[in-house]
């Protein structure tokens, strides 16, 4: 049977697909990113008598996972690849518009044309520990929102409601964290993976049970520079032609809770010794500004995590 590759650009609130047809005539459609709209996907390939197909979509982190085990458990064979694989294969053809149905072509392309790996679901453990990170930190935001109206109540009734409140949302953190902390020493794969992040300076138990529940799939990168590129810390410069126009600055195009979780690991290696120290000082010596230095100490954390569970060994404090 021959299999269509359907490329898939997906966003919060839709995705758009498309493939080549057997005519050799591109098929685009836009589709809602709603459990509706993924039966609607499946609808219009049985429409255009494709029975089975490879989807490929880029790595953006939650909005495609819904989409992604939909796809999997109806049988159909899923790819996510990272989304600096497919700007570079667009550079590549001196490509300049960038619209959704352009992007899912691209993607589609950019997949007849290159060996792409099987995605898998997250262990059962692993998905549950994604959701309970996620929880905590809705409920940590919800905590400071009740807290800051707390701090501002001028009325009494008002106050104790709102405190009221906030313990309620209190008991739940401490709650998910005892849960997540259960889970993770239940799991030996998991637990290994924490014990490997914490040997990583600047990073404690917390933030590597955070970690776990938001790093993606290590195996759909190939080192550690592409992991940098998911999480929008690898390097963004303006250019026009062969000239460089302006400063160079982090992408931020890649996942912002990853680099939530890495600035405070990275700011107290900076306040306190570590063997970063000496890439700290040289980067000082170089002239470079202090949330420059923050982004490239969150970027070589994020290599080393990277090389800690890639390899499966303990960081041993060479950088």
């Amino acid at each position: 049977m021959n299999r269509i590759v359907v490329g898939i650009d997906i966003s919060k609130g839709k995705f758009d697909a498309a493939y080549m047809a057997t005519d050799h005539k591109w098929q685009k459609r836009v589709f809602e990113n709603s459990l509706a709209g993924f039966k609607v996907f499946l609808s219009w390939l049985k429409e255009k008598n494709v029975e089975s197909c490879h989807t490929v979509m880029e790595a953006t982190g939650r909005y495609g996972e819904d989409l992604a085990n939909f796809l999997f458990m109806a049988g159909h064979k899923v790819s996510i690849v990272n989304p600096a694989q497919i700007k570079y294969y667009s550079r590549s053809l001196l490509r300049r518009t960038k619209t959704d149905k352009v992007d899912s072509q691209l993607i589609a392309e950019f997949s007849q044309r290159h060996a792409l790996s099987d995605w898998q679901p997250l262990s059962p453990s692993l998905q549950s520990l994604k959701d309970q990170v996620r929880c905590l930190e809705a409920f940590k935001k919800d905590a400071t929102q009740a807290s800051n109206r707390l701090e501002h109540a001028k009325d009494d009734i008002v106050k104790k409601i709102l405190e009221e409140h906030l313990n309620h949302i209190q008991n739940q953190i401490d709650r998910l964290i005892l849960m997540i902390r259960k889970l993770a020493r239940n799991d030996p794969v998991l637990f290994r993976k924490i014990e490997l992040l914490m040997s990583i300076p600047g990073i404690a138990e917390t933030t590597a049970l955070k970690l776990l529940g938001e790093l993606p799939d290590l195996s759909t990168f190939k080192c550690a520079k592409q992991l940098a590129a998911y999480a929008g810390l690898n390097p963004s410069i303006k250019t026009s032609g062969t000239s460089v126009k302006g400063k160079n600055k982090i992408s931020k195009t890649g996942s912002r809770e990853l680099r939530k979780m890495l600035f405070f690991p990275a700011m107290t290696l900076m306040r306190h010794p570590s063997p970063l120290a000496p890439f700290i000082e040289r980067m000082r010596i170089k002239g470079k500004k202090g949330k420059v230095i923050v982004v490239a100490v969150m970027r070589k954390i994020l290599h080393i995590v990277f090389g800690v569970i890639k390899t499966q060994r303990m960081f041993q404090g060479a950088v």
